[in-house]
């Protein structure tokens, strides 16, 4: 399965947003080594002055895969950056999963996963994606979505016509 979000991948997002036509938006990324260990991102206002929108916060395994993504939101009554969400990634031997958790303020910890997204290769460029979600009545998750994803054919054409 090739389809492992790495440094590389984040970076790529970063520059294809600094260089989007999105004039309401500026990108500032804390970069090491070209990996990105942080982006904020800063909104202009009516006044066009830039204000502090969101911050994204990666982290790394050891072969370079994201294993974590954590959003925060700007809290201008406090002047600090606020936990909001973060995305958890777990690498199989076929695939892996994307967990998403919300921030609990008042536990001072992340929730349980409220969704749970798996890829899973099935088969020569064909990937299975199944999306759970939380039944915070029944406390179980259940399957909300499932596709199985095909690369097209042409793609491991040697030559065109």
């Amino acid at each position: 399965m090739e389809s492992i979000i790495t440094a590389a991948t984040v970076l790529t997002m970063y520059f294809n947003a600094i260089n989007s036509n999105d004039a309401n938006y500026l990108y500032n990324a804390d970069m090491e080594d070209n990996v990105v260990n942080k982006i904020e991102v800063y909104e202009k206002n009516a006044d066009h002055q830039m204000a502090q929108k969101m911050e994204y916060k990666y982290e790394y395994d050891e072969q370079g895969r994201l294993v974590n993504k954590e959003m925060q939101s700007w809290d201008e009554a406090k002047q600090q950056w606020t936990k909001s969400s973060r995305l958890v990634y777990k690498y199989y031997k076929n695939g892996y999963n994307v967990e998403v958790s919300k921030w609990n303020a008042d536990k001072q910890a992340y929730d349980l996963p409220s969704q749970v997204t798996l890829y899973r290769s099935v088969g020569l460029d064909m990937t299975s994606v199944k999306t759970y979600r939380m039944n915070e009545a029944q406390d179980n998750m259940y399957l909300a979505d499932s596709m199985v994803v095909m690369e097209p054919i042409d793609s491991r054409l040697l030559a065109a016509m």
